[in-house]
């Protein structure tokens, strides 16, 4: 630090362990927000898919045996449990845009319950991993930023291979409605797609985003009030009274003019060492003095 003043020195420790301080907090703040965001919309999420899975659990248990007493000479859609829950969650969609359910499945009945390349990402990583139970994240498509939920759809009931086994087993009606050809070769303990909920999290993200700028901001504004309330007075009490005294010290060493005056402002410790300096100053001249008187020759 060479060339560097007692000033300098003050103020480049000063905004270094501000900027440190900035980055540190303004950075961590912002990660502990964010995960704090993304951990309410993770339970949100999930007791929203909860809520779905209760839906089909009721479908099942209380909805589909009645219905099919019914004529079988047409399918009532009513008793999937999937239909059931989709019929929900589109009504929600209508009050809460951005929420959405899905069951896609990679061979499907319904046309409509085609996977996306996204869904087919996640089916195949539960039919890779059995033991995977649930895959969640944050993904952003043209729509915004949306949090995402995904759980296995596997066929532990035979039940289910009564529609989706093979076309001379499955319903007339269903044949009849959707074809021959789609939503058939399931096989028991398969994971033929997933229950897919997106919620979205854009706005929660963007207010984290906010608060940590309120952070920042109220950071800059405690820097720049300490910078001035411990610059300023340290300017007054420390750099301009070492100063005086500096160049007074100068002064006398390189003159004897006994008039200089030694700084009599600043810091306790500063007047302290002026003081000690006037009376070296001064013991000096005397000393100088009488050795003067010594040597000089008697007439």
């Amino acid at each position: 630090m060479n060339g560097l003043t007692t000033n300098g020195i003050v103020r480049l420790v000063l905004i270094t362990s501000f900027v440190v301080a900035f980055l540190v907090g303004t950075t961590g703040f912002y990660y502990i927000l964010h995960e704090r965001a993304v951990r309410q919309t993770a339970l949100e999420a999930g007791r929203l898919l909860t809520t779905a899975t209760a839906i089909r659990a009721y479908t099942s248990a209380h909805v589909s045996p009645d219905i099919q007493r019914l004529p079988p000479d047409k399918f009532y859609e009513e008793t999937v449990p999937a239909f059931a829950t989709r019929t929900v969650y589109e009504k929600v969609q209508e009050t809460y845009p951005g929420y959405s359910y899905r069951e896609p499945v990679l061979n499907p009945t319904n046309p409509s319950n085609r996977p996306t390349p996204i869904e087919v990402e996640l089916i195949n990583r539960f039919r890779a991993d059995p033991k995977l139970k649930e895959v969640q994240g944050v993904r952003d498509d043209d729509n915004g930023t949306f949090y995402y939920l995904a759980r296995p759809i596997t066929i532990t009931d035979d039940a289910c291979l009564v529609c989706h086994d093979t076309p001379a087993r499955a319903p007339p009606a269903l044949i009849a409605k959707y074809g021959p050809v789609n939503g058939f070769g399931w096989h028991i303990n398969e994971t033929v797609g997933i229950q897919s909920l997106t919620v979205p999290a854009a706005q929660e993200l963007r207010q984290t985003g906010e608060i940590a700028m309120i952070l920042a901001g109220g950071l800059l504004i405690l820097f720049a009030l300490t910078y001035f309330a411990l610059t300023v007075p340290l300017d007054f009490l420390l750099v301009r009274p070492l100063r005086a005294l500096a160049q007074a010290a100068e002064a006398v060493s390189t003159s004897s003019d006994t008039r200089v005056a030694m700084p009599e402002s600043g810091a306790e410790e500063i007047r302290s060492i002026a003081t000690a300096i006037e009376r070296l100053r001064v013991s000096l001249s005397k000393s100088l003095n009488r050795l003067s008187n010594v040597e000089r020759p008697t007439s």
